[in-house]
């Protein structure tokens, strides 16, 4: 990996956590899609499920605002929203292809790393679905592939993938993800610090 592929690869935090991702060689980098053509190719499911992530964040700040006296409506809402999440995680599910399924070592806003059985071609570009159950979301975008590492003999091979096509409200949701992942981190880290 070159000094400007680890900038990009770092520009965002990353989060040492496993989720689910589909990952499939779309070939050399000059046969990469236009970012128009890319949006298109974008299934309907994962443009529905990073809609409704946003909206369900502009919706909820204002009612934080007004303190104790909405906390009913907050919370009657905050479970019409998780009905709406546990149907999105259902219908997202269709998505995951599971001859194209592998796990991710760490994820954050400027791309992730996963591992593999074999090595796949450096530069090549490749289709990606990262899929966050906990959070109700999943993201589709292209990736560069900038590194395929061999592990230990048997273990197979770490790869490094550099987000090239995203659209910003799905890096957004990626970015959240991980925030989320890492305060759930640290309050287990906490609470096994303080058990006696």
């Amino acid at each position: 990996m070159n000094e400007n592929d680890q900038t990009l690869f770092t520009e965002y935090f990353q989060l040492d956590h496993e989720i689910r991702v589909n990952v499939k060689d779309g070939g050399e980098l000059s046969s990469l899609p236009s970012f128009d053509e890319f949006e298109r190719s974008i299934p309907t499911p994962f443009k529905i499920a990073s809609e409704m992530k946003g909206l369900e964040q502009t919706m909820l700040r204002p009612l934080r605002q007004l303190g104790d006296v909405i906390e009913p409506l907050a919370d009657y809402l905050k479970a019409q929203s998780r009905k709406i999440d546990l149907m999105m995680s259902y219908i997202l599910q269709s998505e995951d292809e599971i001859e194209l399924q592998f796990t991710t070592k760490s994820y954050g806003g400027g791309g992730f790393t996963f591992t593999s059985p074999e090595a796949f071609a450096t530069d090549h570009w490749l289709v990606c679905k990262l899929f966050f159950n906990e959070d109700a979301a999943a993201v589709y975008c292209h990736g560069r592939l900038v590194e395929s590492q061999a592990l230990e003999e048997g273990q197979g091979f770490l790869n490094t993938v550099i987000f090239h096509h995203i659209r910003e409200e799905d890096q957004e949701v990626v970015v959240r993800a991980s925030l989320h992942q890492q305060s759930k981190q640290l309050l287990k880290k906490t609470q096994k610090r303080n058990q006696p």
